[in-house]
């Protein structure tokens, strides 16, 4: 399935992805196009590789992936089509339709990988640390990587698919919302568990996390970019704050114990 060419915000050159592009260079095993043996008549001869192995195969969705983000960050949104896309990875476009029939495909698959990445990056910041220690150091890089390029750009992706292709009175944000709220209460919780202690409401304590960093963002976005400093500084007060707040809260069923130790 192809976006429409009325669809708004693209314009006629968003479509021509109808077709897959037989002539393109690939390393895929695709076809590739050859015309250094082409004569004055400018005929062009079709060569073929050989099949990618097996540990490739698993790899290309992901480098199409990546490749559709190079694309998105040089071209942006309106100007992204899969020809490019097949250029950036250095394959055939027919190679992309078959993992990926349309564009809504493509970019909602390209918003799960993105979104992974990233909450694997973040859940692994302060691996070992004590819960403090950890969540101050997470949330300095959350604050650096939401204002940072790649974030912005994120940002951008998120808003594309609610508008094009939301559906769900809810949308691709409020499901990264959610997941984000499920991935930081059971960290809580665990946290909790490990220090013999109960947390009452994991789900609100993950809110008030979540969404306490996301609003210092917004306010910082409409002022010159803090230094790493001053984001460092906002995240231990922050994590001292939050963490206070759940013992004055009587969120812990032990008052006494520490969360840090």
């Amino acid at each position: 399935m192809t976006l429409p060419c009325h669809t708004p915000g693209l314009t006629a050159q968003h479509c021509t992805d109808t077709a897959p592009d037989t002539a393109h260079a690939a390393s895929d095993g695709s076809a590739i196009a050859d015309t250094s043996s082409a004569g004055a008549s400018g005929a062009t001869t079709i060569s073929r590789r050989g099949r990618p192995s097996l540990e490739e195969a698993q790899r290309l969705p992901a480098r199409i992936l990546e490749a559709g983000w190079e694309t998105l960050r040089e071209h942006g949104f309106e100007a992204f089509t899969f020809d490019r896309v097949a250029r950036h990875a250095h394959i055939g476009k027919a190679t992309i339709y078959t993992r990926f029939p349309s564009k809504r495909d493509f970019l909602e698959a390209l918003l799960a990988l993105k979104t992974t990445e990233r909450r694997l990056q973040f859940m692994s910041i302060g691996a070992g640390l004590p819960a403090k220690e950890a969540f101050c150091l997470r949330a300095a890089e959350i604050m650096e990587a939401l204002q940072s390029p790649d974030g912005l750009m994120m940002e951008r992706l998120v808003d594309w698919c609610d508008q094009e292709f939301g559906e769900s009175p809810y949308g691709y944000r409020y499901a990264m919302y959610a997941d984000a709220i499920e991935n930081v209460a059971a960290e809580l919780t665990q946290i909790a568990n490990e220090q013999k202690m109960r947390l009452a409401n994991p789900q609100i304590a993950a809110r008030f996390w979540i969404e306490g960093i996301l609003g210092h963002v917004r306010m910082a976005g409409a002022a010159p970019p803090p230094s790493r400093d001053e984001t460092e500084r906002w995240a231990s007060a922050y994590s001292d704050f939050f963490f206070a707040g759940l013992r004055n809260a009587s969120s812990l069923t032990r008052p006494d114990a520490s969360l840090e130790s």
